[in-house]
């Protein structure tokens, strides 16, 4: 097949990115193997065009993903995914919409999303999206990386979700980026970045009082509160590493002693580190 347009012009435009992290991309990836490391500060759209996935994202374990199944990843997620079957994906990695009317439908969502019962769900991939990814994957195989071109792209692409998807099918797929305040977005975003609550207040620009009173409004629980919770969720998902121990996650988690771990162990998961490593990799064998 022809090129598209010259590739000499292509690549030397500066808009020309041959290893963006943002934009498109197309994997084929053999049964048993793992998709590439996400970079987290992306939200992830995954379209399956063929094959089968298993995806781990946070709290959701071994969701499976079938052909022309659509699913997405929010920025600062745990995941993993590996195919279960030859398999053939195309991925949006962004980290904002580029539309306005986008934005506008996520607000005007907002107002549904608290009655929302989000579980991590693919929603089916439906004309005319078996189109526009097709030609999608033919500007990627013929090398097309402009920058410009993958913005319009990824606008096209929320054109065709918003004509396409009723509100309960872009809020079971949108749920992180429509039921999300610009706070809650902040506070994903950088709490893993801070040791202490003191400074993710600072980082807000917020006084103490007036951060832990908008906190509380938004999560409905204390600041520390919620931070050990999502401490805990990360370290439920680690552990499902056989090849993990004690040792690293208390060195990754930055626990300063045993008894330390042992105390949080306790108070989230009610039982010892060696009793949830035991029952992490039962569950897991199952």
């Amino acid at each position: 097949m022809e090129n598209l347009f010259s590739l000499e012009e292509h690549h030397s435009c500066y808009r020309y990115k041959s290893d963006y992290k943002a934009g498109f991309k197309y994997n084929e990836v053999k049964a048993g193997e793992s998709i590439d490391k996400m970079n987290t500060t992306y939200h992830h759209l995954i379209f399956l065009r063929d094959g089968l996935l298993k995806i781990s994202c946070n709290e959701f374990i071994d969701r499976k993903i079938h052909k022309e199944e659509c699913i997405m990843i929010p920025a600062m997620s745990d995941m993993s995914c590996a195919a279960l079957k030859d398999s053939s994906v195309m991925v949006l990695s962004f980290d904002a919409l580029q539309n306005v009317c986008d934005k506008v439908m996520v607000h005007s969502y907002r107002s549904y999303a608290s009655d929302f019962a989000y579980s991590f769900t693919p929603i089916p991939v439906r004309n005319p999206l078996f189109k526009f990814l097709e030609l999608m994957e033919t500007y990627l195989n013929e090398g097309v990386a402009c920058e410009h071109m993958h913005e319009l792209k990824q606008k096209e692409l929320f054109l065709l979700l918003r004509r396409c998807y009723s509100r309960d099918e872009l809020l079971t797929l949108l749920y992180p980026i429509i039921g999300i305040s610009d706070f809650k977005n902040f506070i994903l975003q950088n709490y893993q970045n801070v040791e202490n609550v003191g400074e993710l207040a600072d980082m807000s620009g917020m006084g103490r009082t007036a951060f832990d009173c908008k906190f509380r409004e938004v999560f409905g629980v204390s600041t520390r509160q919620w931070i050990l919770k999502q401490i805990a969720a990360r370290i439920q998902y680690k552990i499902m590493d056989p090849e993990i121990t004690i040792k690293d996650i208390m060195q990754e988690f930055k626990f300063n002693s045993a008894s330390h771990f042992n105390r949080f162990c306790k108070q989230q998961f009610h039982c010892t580190p060696g009793e949830l490593l035991k029952r992490s990799r039962e569950q897991s064998e199952n």
